[in-house]
């Protein structure tokens, strides 16, 4: 019986596809990448919730320390640049009663915390009464700027503004609601209008950040949110 032989490109020449294993490796492979990834962004966003966090309780911290020094409010001394020295800046409005009046005492929180080495962020070596911008202050991972103040800009439960000022420290704004969900989880009771971390100016407020019940909005999280951590 004679053989046939075929010469390579013959069409009766059998094609190899892929085996059931090297299916399963590739989609293995695939799983793993596609875990890294989202693991990945988990932890970017948890890094970020615990950078607040610090940031928050360092600006906290340093308030207090102060406080505690020169039994006086940073800010709301017309003789710091006596009693602090290494630069301190006078304030000239709203002086001495004790509070973190804004925009006047707090445009100069800043640089009485640096002169007394509680503080090395930027800062503002003269009095403003406006509102804080990223220059002179501490920012946020978005860039706004985060501020001390005694001041009724965050929410009570029913929505609205405080009735009464209370210190706190702004986180300041552009934070999504979803990482101030975890912050407020993190530090607090998780919920908007209640406890010592609450939605605060500058944000967009309920319906946006945050619903009636207080619950921040995370399934579809707005990206224009701030909170006030009271002291």
């Amino acid at each position: 019986m004679t053989t046939r032989k075929f010469g390579r490109g013959s069409p009766a020449r059998s094609q190899r596809g892929f085996t059931l294993v090297e299916i399963a490796v590739v989609l293995l492979i695939v799983g793993l990448l596609l875990g890294g990834v989202l693991k990945g962004a988990e932890l970017v966003a948890s890094a970020r919730v615990s950078n607040l966090a610090q940031s928050v309780n360092g600006y906290q911290a340093a308030v207090l320390g102060f406080q505690d020094r020169y039994r006086m409010q940073p800010g709301d001394s017309n003789t710091a640049a006596t009693m602090v020295g290494n630069g301190a800046v006078n304030c000239a409005t709203s002086c001495g009663n004790g509070t973190i009046n804004p925009w006047a005492n707090t445009s100069l929180v800043n640089n009485h915390l640096s002169a007394a080495g509680f503080y090395k962020g930027p800062s503002l070596n003269v009095e403003t009464n406006a509102a804080p911008t990223p220059v002179g202050y501490q920012t946020n991972s978005n860039g706004g700027a985060m501020f001390v103040a005694f001041w009724n800009q965050f929410s009570v439960t029913g929505g609205g503004v405080s009735a009464v000022n209370r210190n706190a420290v702004y986180t300041g704004g552009n934070l999504s609601s979803k990482l101030l969900a975890e912050f407020d989880r993190k530090t607090d009771d998780g919920n908007a209008l209640s406890g010592s971390v609450r939605s605060a100016w500058p944000g967009s407020g309920v319906n946006v950040c945050w619903d009636a019940a207080g619950a921040w909005r995370e399934d579809a999280p707005a990206e224009s949110c701030a909170a006030a951590s009271l002291y």
